[in-house]
C-alpha cells in the first residue's frame, strides 16, 4: 500500500485546512490529494474512497515552491523556541520551563501551560514539536495555542536560531593603519599609516589617537580587526579620533586587501571568457616541436571541429575546451583566447619548484610575464581575463601545492594581476583537455569537490563531476548540477517534498532546466538536486545512467549513492549501483539506506519513491508518497 508522507490520518483535517491556505505551495492539488486520503481514513469525504495517484508532471508542469527566508535570520540554522516540555500520564503536553530570554519566554509561555497547537496545527507529542520547531525558519512569526487555567490562549512568537555564528565579509577589507598599545585603556595610538590606503586618503596621521570606529570603542588592534572582518571593501566607516587633544570625526572608505583572494566564491557571470595560453620552456626541457600553436588553438578555442579525429600526437579527441563549456552551459558561455609563442625562462625546470612556497612561484610567473611583455609589448595581455600556463614536458614531480601541481592562482607583475591555471604540455603526448577543464572551473569560481587528503572522512563526488575526479581521457564528464546552478547554467524547478507529485526527468545533458531542487529546509540551506544522467555527449564515459541525487547543505555538496555504502570510498565503488534505481534501492526516504533525513536537524521529510527508468530514457518517480 502507499500513504501520503508524512501525514497521519488523525491530523488530515488540520492539514487540509493548511493546504487550502493561500501560502501553501500547490495548495489546490495538495488539498485534493489530502481530501482523498481523509476519505480513505474515514474522513469527511466518506469511507472507502481510494486516493487517486497524482498525474505525471515535468519540470514545466510540476507544482513549484519558493525558498522562504525571514529577514535578519541565520540561514541554515535550525529554529529555536526555548521551551522544555513533557507528556503527562494523561497524554497532554505540558511546559516544564521556558528558557530566560528565549522566544517562548518573550511570548509569555509559562511552566504548567498545556501545549495544544504550534503554527495552527495540533501536536502529537514532544518529538512532533521538536521536529516542527527545528524545521522553522529563524525570524519567522508563528503562534502557540496553550491551555492555561481552563482557557485557551494564543501566543504570538518569533522563532529564533539555535546558534548565531559570526560571519566574515566576502573579501578582507582594510583601513591601512597600525596601532600601538593603549597607554591608559582609552583608545589606541596610530603608529603607522600605509601609503595610498583609505586611512591616508581620509587624512588620518601617525600619532592620532583612534577612539572608536562607527561608535565601536577601540582600545587595541584586535578590536579593530574583528570589526573590519564584518565589513566589505567599498563600505565607509566613521573614525572618532583625537589629534593634539582635540576630538575629530573622519570618514574613510575601506578597500580590498590586494594580498588576499575573496573569502567567499565569486562566480564568473559574463557569457564569454578571454583566455591567454602561454607556453613556458626551460633551459633543460623544451616543448614538443610536433605540436604547433595552431594545435593548441584548436584544442582550446575551436567550435565543433575538434572531435572524431586525432590530436597532433595521435590521440583521440572528443571536443575542444570551448566545446566542453558550450555544452555545460547549453550555449550560454564560450571561451575565446590567444595562444602565445613559447616563452624561454633562464633556469632548469626543477629550479623553479624547490617546495610549496609562494615566493619561488612568484619568481617564475614574474619572469615569464616580464619576458612576454618585453617581446610582445606591454599591451599584450590588456584584453585578457585570465591565463593558462602550459609548462614544457610531461608531468613534473612535486607535492600538492607546488608550482607544477595543476591549480588556480593569481599572478602579479607590478600592479597587474591575472587569475591563472597551470598544466603540463604532456611531452611526447599532447596533453588533452581533461585537467584543464577541471582547473578552468576554478577560474569561474568553482571549488574542488573531490575527497581532499587534508579533510579525513570526506567523500568527494568521485567520477560524477568534473570538479571532482575528472575522466582523464580527454572527454571530461559533466559538472554536477550544483556547479551548473552556481554559474547560472541550470535553473532547477524548486519543489516542496510535502506536496505529493509524480515527476519525470529527461536527461540533463543538453538541458538548462531538467533538474528538481527538493527543499529540506524552507530557507534553502539544505536541499536535494535531482538529475537524470545519460551516457551522452561529454558524459559518454559515465559508469552508469539514471537518477542522480545530490545533497547540498550550506553550499557543501555530497553525492547520495544508491548502493548505501558510506565513507570516502562510496562514490568510487559499485559504480553501476550509484544512480537510482539500483538493485539496492528504488526509493530514497527517511527510512532507506542512505536516508533522506535532514543533516541540520528538523527539516521537511523527503520521500522519493517508485523510481524507475522509462524506455525513452526518462526517469519517473513519486515524491511525497511512501510505499509501505
Amino acid at each position: 500500500m502507499w500513504t501520503l508522507a508524512p501525514m497521519l490520518c488523525g491530523v488530515v483535517d488540520v492539514i487540509i485546512g493548511r493546504a487550502m491556505n493561500t501560502s501553501f505551495p500547490g495548495r489546490h492539488f495538495a488539498a485534493f490529494a489530502l481530501a482523498s486520503l481523509a476519505a480513505g481514513c474515514g474522513g469527511r469525504q466518506g469511507a472507502g474512497v481510494v486516493p487517486a495517484m497524482p498525474e505525471v508532471r515535468t519540470v514545466e508542469t510540476a507544482v513549484l515552491a519558493t525558498v522562504t527566508k525571514a529577514g535578519g535570520t541565520e540561514t541554515g540554522q535550525p529554529g529555536y523556541l526555548g521551551i522544555a516540555v513533557a507528556a503527562g500520564e494523561d497524554g497532554v503536553l505540558r511546559v516544564i520551563d521556558a528558557a530566560a530570554g528565549s522566544p517562548a519566554a518573550k511570548a509569555g509561555v509559562k511552566a504548567g501551560d498545556v501545549l495544544l497547537e504550534f503554527d495552527g496545527e495540533s501536536l502529537a507529542d514532544a518529538e512532533d514539536l521538536r521536529e516542527r520547531v527545528l524545521a522553522s525558519v529563524p525570524g519567522a512569526a508563528t503562534t502557540l495555542l496553550v491551555e492555561r487555567g481552563g482557557a485557551e490562549v494564543t501566543l504570538p512568537v518569533e522563532i529564533s536560531a539555535v546558534s548565531r555564528p559570526l560571519a566574515l565579509a566576502a573579501q578582507r577589507a582594510i583601513l591601512g593603519i597600525q596601532l600601538g598599545a593603549s597607554p591608559d585603556g582609552r583608545g589606541a595610538p596610530v603608529s603607522r599609516v600605509t601609503k595610498d590606503s583609505p586611512a591616508e586618503k581620509a587624512g588620518l596621521k601617525a600619532k592620532d589617537l583612534l577612539l572608536a570606529v562607527d561608535d565601536q570603542q577601540v582600545n587595541a588592534l584586535a578590536q579593530l580587526t574583528d570589526y573590519l572582518a564584518t565589513k566589505n571593501p567599498g563600505e565607509a566607516v566613521t573614525l572618532a579620533i583625537e589629534r593634539d587633544g582635540k576630538p575629530q570625526g573622519i570618514r574613510a572608505t575601506l578597500m580590498a586587501d590586494p594580498a588576499t583572494e575573496p573569502r567567499l566564491p565569486s562566480y564568473w557571470k559574463k557569457d564569454f571568457y578571454r583566455l591567454a595560453v602561454i607556453g613556458v620552456e626551460f633551459a633543460d626541457v623544451k616543448h614538443n616541436a610536433k605540436v604547433a600553436a595552431k594545435d593548441w588553438d584548436e584544442q582550446f578555442f575551436s567550435k565543433a571541429t575538434y572531435a572524431d579525429r586525432r590530436s597532433a600526437t595521435g590521440q583521440p579527441v572528443y571536443g575542444s575546451l570551448n566545446d566542453y563549456y558550450v555544452e555545460q552551459s547549453c550555449g550560454a558561455f564560450r571561451i575565446e583566447g590567444k595562444v602565445f609563442d613559447w616563452v624561454q625562462v633562464e633556469k632548469k625546470r626543477a629550479e623553479y619548484s624547490p617546495g610549496t612556497g609562494s615566493r619561488a612561484q612568484d619568481v617564475f610567473f614574474t619572469e615569464v610575464l616580464t619576458k612576454l611583455e618585453a617581446r610582445d609589448g606591454k599591451a599584450a595581455l590588456e584584453t585578457i581575463d585570465g591565463i593558462l600556463f602550459i609548462y614544457a614536458g610531461g608531468w613534473a614531480q612535486g607535492n600538492r601545492g607546488g608550482l607544477y601541481w595543476p591549480h588556480r592562482g593569481t599572478a602579479t607583475v607590478a600592479t597587474k594581476r591575472w587569475p591563472f591555471i597551470i598544466a603540463p604540455e604532456g611531452g611526447e603526448r599532447m596533453n588533452n583537455i581533461s585537467v584543464v577543464a577541471h582547473e578552468f572551473g576554478h577560474i569561474l569560481g568553482l571549488p574542488d569537490l573531490y575527497a581532499r587528503p587534508e579533510n579525513p572522512g570526506s567523500t568527494g563526488l568521485g567520477g560524477w563531476s568534473v570538479m571532482s575526479n575528472q575522466v582523464a581521457n580527454g572527454r571530461p564528464q559533466h559538472m554536477d548540477p550544483w556547479c551548473k546552478e552556481q554559474l547560472g547554467w541550470l535553473k532547477p524547478a524548486v519543489i516542496d517534498p510535502r506536496v505529493p507529485q509524480r515527476l519525470v526527468l529527461s536527461p540533463v545533458e543538453g538541458s538548462a532546466t531538467e533538474c528538481f531542487k527538493v527543499l529540506v529546509r524552507p530557507d534553502g540551506s539544505e536541499y536535494f538536486l535531482l538529475e537524470n544522467r545519460k551516457k551522452h555527449k561529454f558524459d559518454r564515459d559515465l559508469a552508469a545512467e539514471g537518477l542522480m541525487i545530490w545533497r547540498v547543505v550550506k553550499r557543501h555538496v555530497a553525492l547520495v549513492v544508491s548502493h548505501g555504502i558510506d565513507g570516502p570510498a562510496a562514490p568510487g565503488v559499485f559504480l553501476r549501483s550509484i544512480p537510482y534505481p539500483s538493485a539496492s534501492n528504488d526509493a530514497f526516504t527517511p527510512f532507506t539506506t542512505p536516508s533522506s533525513r535532514s543533516q541540520l536537524g528538523g527539516g521537511w521529510p523527503v520521500s522519493i519513491t517508485n523510481i524507475r527508468k522509462l524506455e525513452d530514457g526518462r526517469v519517473e518517480f513519486t515524491i511525497g508518497v511512501e510505499y509501505e
